[in-house]
């Protein structure tokens, strides 16, 4: 292993599967998005999209654990954005949809991509970026 760090804000993410979950009758829709992590090395995410409500305010978060490859996030996003997502990730091309989150926090991350934590970390999102391939 190199000592060769970095300090990032941005994970780079492609989706590998998408699943549109109602959770239950009364409503509450989401997309879950496996994700191959693209600038960390052996990693995923499993990404859920919320649409906002005007009386609600969600955090966006990443959650980080210490002992498993696997990232958690949350990310609320406008109505009208989730709807027009929710068909783009269906009809995207044949190349994945590519995520770039950025982070409010920096990470360590070495040239291999080894991302360098010391306990579980949550992160607040700051932003994210999609990028739809077009047939």
């Amino acid at each position: 292993m190199t000592d060769n760090w970095q300090q990032t804000n941005e994970i780079s993410m492609a989706v590998q599967s998408a699943e549109m979950r109602v959770p239950s009758l009364v409503g509450g829709r989401h997309l879950l998005l496996s994700c191959r992590l693209v600038n960390i090395a052996r990693g995923n995410c499993r990404l859920e999209v919320h649409p906002t409500r005007d009386d609600e305010a969600g955090e966006n978060i990443l959650h980080i654990p210490v002992d498993r490859p696997v990232m958690r996030g949350v990310l609320h996003v406008a109505p009208d954005l989730f709807a027009k997502m929710s068909t783009d990730v269906m009809r995207s091309g044949s190349r994945p949809v590519n995520i770039v989150v950025t982070l409010a926090d920096v990470l360590a991350v070495n040239i291999a991509g080894d991302l360098l934590i010391d306990e579980e970390t949550s992160i607040k999102i700051a932003d994210a970026s999609f990028v739809f391939s077009m047939k």
